[in-house]
């Protein structure tokens, strides 16, 4: 087996007036593998009680809050996951890519700037853009989180490794419902393949405020300058995607497919199901204005 680090840390400490004050309340082992099999070989090893480090904006506030607890933290740092390869075959992204490596990465935001649309409006601004990463957002399958429903509206394909090796996955079958993956026991998030490049695209959120996470998203695609397809995140616990092509130009029918899709809506403490549903239509439409004022 490849050589990896590995150490104890009982806790994440900060000062306080009274000395220290304890935030992760759980002795932790650290390990940051070197190679693709050790990684898996600790994840399958301590499976239900470990989890994978990417950027830490969604692990480390949950843990502090006693929503997660584990004895074993995973960090893929040393793997290699954090570039970008565009070739005639397409596009592929390691899954520690953050949302500032996408908006610095001027072929990729080129070829794909739905990407960069998405990355510069995440939740959390310049600290979150800075260090979370693609592949962290997309493993905690947030339903009201922008990654999810851009990268099933780009048709992504999810490349995963696990202890016999890869695996590909359809990004629409990688989110399996609310805050739930498809990655099994000893498997993380790889890389994600954009095969196909639309010929344009368009991105609409609505939300209560600069901070808030979303109530709806819509990612607009057309595809070989004929196929339109409206993507919804938010609205379900997983992404929906409609091909939209036949009713694109008649609002009472767009309205009505995208009203169709929805079949079991979202409730969360920022809006119920019934708002998302409401809401759908107008962030599709607006998404898919976006997508034809850059056709035009």
């Amino acid at each position: 087996m490849a050589a990896q680090r590995s150490k104890r840390a009982c806790c994440y400490l900060r000062p306080a007036q009274s000395g220290c004050q304890r935030v992760i309340r759980t002795n932790l082992r650290y390990h940051r593998p070197d190679s693709l099999a050790a990684a898996s070989d600790l994840l399958w090893s301590h499976r239900q009680d470990i989890a994978v480090l990417g950027g830490g904006t969604h692990l480390l506030p949950r843990m502090t809050r006693d929503q997660e607890s584990v004895s074993h933290i995973v960090d893929l740092k040393a793997l290699g996951l954090d570039g970008v390869n565009i070739s005639a075959n397409g596009v592929s992204i390691g899954s520690r890519v953050t949302y500032d490596q996408v908006l610095r990465h001027d072929a990729l935001t080129r070829i794909l700037p739905l990407l960069a649309r998405v990355s510069h409006g995440v939740t959390g601004g310049r600290q979150v853009r800075n260090i979370g990463t693609l592949g962290g957002s997309a493993c905690f399958a947030m339903p009201g989180s922008d990654m999810p429903g851009a990268l099933v509206g780009l048709r992504s394909r999810f490349r995963i490794h696990g202890p016999t090796g890869f695996r590909e996955v359809d990004s629409t079958d990688f989110f399996t419902s609310a805050f739930v993956n498809a990655l099994e026991p000893g498997e993380f998030l790889h890389s994600f393949d954009i095969l196909d490049i639309p010929t344009a695209t368009g991105y609409h959120k609505i939300k209560h405020s600069a901070g808030s996470w979303p109530i709806a998203t819509a990612t607009a695609a057309l595809w070989e300058g004929q196929r339109l397809e409206i993507t919804l995140g938010g609205v379900q616990e997983t992404p929906v995607r409609i091909d939209v092509t036949k009713v694109a130009d008649q609002p009472e029918e767009f309205a009505a497919a995208i009203d169709a899709a929805i079949t079991e809506p979202w409730d969360d403490v920022l809006a119920p199901g019934s708002y998302r549903r409401r809401v759908a239509a107008a962030a599709a439409k607006r998404a898919l204005s976006e997508l034809r004022r850059r056709v035009a």
